[in-house]
């Protein structure tokens, strides 16, 4: 299908007004479990980009080659409000929406009460597909892929074909 990656991962940058651990479980957890453990191939902003790279059209190309689209979320709103994350987030939702090929995969890192703050895209997603709930801790055993979290993800992901 010409896709290079399995998943596109979009994560709420940290900043100090988010005391989450977003990029914690998006740079560490997330690859520690879907490519080492899962064999699956993601590419993380932030991680697999090159600096000086317009954001733009790196998302663009990167969100084409991807079978799906993880967006982590967090409570907090004001997360959600950086311009450099928006442009982005919008485009990847915008693809995965219109284009209707890409699955888009939301994982909530706490309980989320109230999606009135969320983007209506994101809104959308939750409301058609529902979202996973990370309930793990950032201890090494929540890192196993034979738990029920990781199960939930693996079934939404790309299945993995033998030998590529």
């Amino acid at each position: 299908d010409e896709k290079i990656y399995d998943a596109y991962v979009l994560y709420p940058k940290n900043r100090e007004s988010c005391l989450y651990s977003s990029d914690i479980f998006a740079l560490k957890i997330l690859p520690e479990v879907l490519e080492r453990q899962c064999g699956y191939n993601l590419f993380i902003f932030g991680r697999d980009d090159l600096p000086g790279e317009a954001v733009i059209s790196i998302a663009d190309e990167k969100i084409h080659q991807s079978r799906r689209v993880i967006i982590i979320l967090v409570p907090e709103p004001s997360c959600y409000s950086i311009l450099e994350d928006v442009s982005e987030k919008q485009l990847a939702v915008y693809n995965a929406l219109i284009q209707d090929g890409i699955k888009v995969i939301l994982i909530e890192l706490e309980k989320i009460k109230d999606y009135a703050t969320m983007p209506e895209s994101i809104r959308y997603i939750k409301q058609k597909h529902g979202a996973i709930r990370w309930k793990g801790d950032f201890s090494e055993r929540s890192h196993s892929a034979g738990t029920r979290f990781w199960k939930k993800v693996r079934y939404h992901m790309p299945s993995r074909i033998s030998g590529s």
